[in-house]
């Protein structure tokens, strides 16, 4: 059997983000969504969820390039300015990897965004990180205790079939193998650590690699080469609703969820849609 999960990162971002979110899980084959909780319209996003109950909200962890829910002098070093941690992913990734006095206020850090999402959204089905920064040693460290802890059931594990995604885009390949390399070996550990403790993820995951260069038939063909099990797609979409537009990427991510022809190729090829929260209960066909 066949099923796929269609998530969309950086719920709360934006309300173009959360816009764009709505409108590709009203009108198109999204089923579930990360929440960036210290955002300024992660509230909003929240109240978004409850009006759209079949809308699966898990939690889209910040520790890079985003705000978060303590102040400088709990974080320090991790911060750029009060209440924003720093830019650089690389930065921040050695910077968390070499000082290891951090893992006390990082750890105090996620449980509050975990606190918040719960206070928000009210439920928690599944955990996964902004830059994918979740599998960084120390996050996956302090998430799959935290996730054991409030009984949280699945994290994402973004390790793509990277010839699959290449023999469908040959852009960027270079840059492609070597996030392979890195977020494969990540996600190795990571899934040890889980499955150590009972907690699931997808069986495969497409949304990495070409990430911010999606197309319609980039989506199709990843579609029509899913297997068996169940598969994570996930998205960036952001709509124009009259003030800035959001990047041109992003408002095609909302058209391509909403497309005909996707919902179709899901279709044909006996596709199942699914929620991580229906992941985790087995509520899916036999």
């Amino acid at each position: 059997m066949k099923r796929l999960i269609v998530n969309a990162d950086d719920f709360g971002l934006s309300a173009e983000v959360n816009a764009g979110i709505l409108r590709a899980h009203r009108d198109g084959i999204l089923r579930s969504a990360s929440l960036m909780v210290a955002e300024p319209y992660a509230r909003a996003a929240a109240e978004l969820a409850r009006d759209n109950p079949a809308l699966d909200v898990g939690l889209h962890a910040v520790v890079c390039r985003g705000r978060s829910m303590l102040d400088g002098s709990r974080l320090g070093a991790a911060l750029r300015a009060p209440g924003e941690f720093i830019d650089s992913p690389v930065g921040a990734g050695m910077r968390y990897f070499f000082d290891r006095s951090m893992r006390t206020a990082m750890t105090d850090e996620l449980r509050a965004q975990i606190e918040r999402h719960l206070e928000l959204v009210g439920y928690l089905n599944h955990i996964d990180g902004h830059l994918n920064f979740h599998v960084h040693p120390l996050f996956a460290d302090i998430l799959v205790k935290l996730a054991v802890e409030y009984k949280v059931p699945c994290i994402r594990l973004p390790r793509e079939r990277v010839m699959t995604t290449l023999r469908l885009r040959q852009d960027h390949a270079p840059r492609k193998l070597i996030e392979s390399i890195i977020f494969r070996t990540l996600s190795r550990r990571t899934s040890r650590m889980m499955a150590e403790r009972g907690l699931i993820s997808s069986d495969a995951l497409f949304g990495l690699h070409q990430s911010g260069h999606l197309s319609e038939d980039y989506i199709v063909g990843v579609i029509e080469r899913i297997r068996d099990g169940t598969t994570e797609l996930y998205f960036h979409p952001a709509g124009d609703i009259g003030g800035v537009p959001p990047a041109v990427e992003a408002q095609l991510e909302v058209e391509i969820l909403t497309s005909a022809r996707v919902r179709e190729t899901i279709e044909r090829n006996g596709i199942e849609l699914i929620t991580f929260a229906e992941l985790a209960k087995g509520e899916f066909a036999a």
